[in-house]
């Protein structure tokens, strides 16, 4: 047990942020490519939270298409 707590010590803490940044990045186009939501609305999603990790991110999971979301 001592050397996990260790290694998670030693990890670096932008390592860590990035990595979180990078995995909810690619759930969020994941679940955009498998929603309803039209193409041209995926395309536009999938930009915004590539172009702009964080806030894209954020504004994704606010506003994005969901999967239950009904196709217009």
């Amino acid at each position: 047990m001592n050397a996990v707590l260790d290694w998670a010590a030693a990890l670096d803490p932008r390592l860590v942020l990035l990595s979180l940044i990078g995995v909810l990045n690619l759930w969020a186009t994941g679940v955009t490519a498998l929603s309803r939501a039209p193409t041209r609305e995926k395309m536009l999603w999938v930009a915004v939270i590539f172009l702009c990790p964080i806030i894209g991110s954020v504004l994704w999971f606010v506003f994005g298409p969901k999967l239950w979301a009904e196709r217009r």
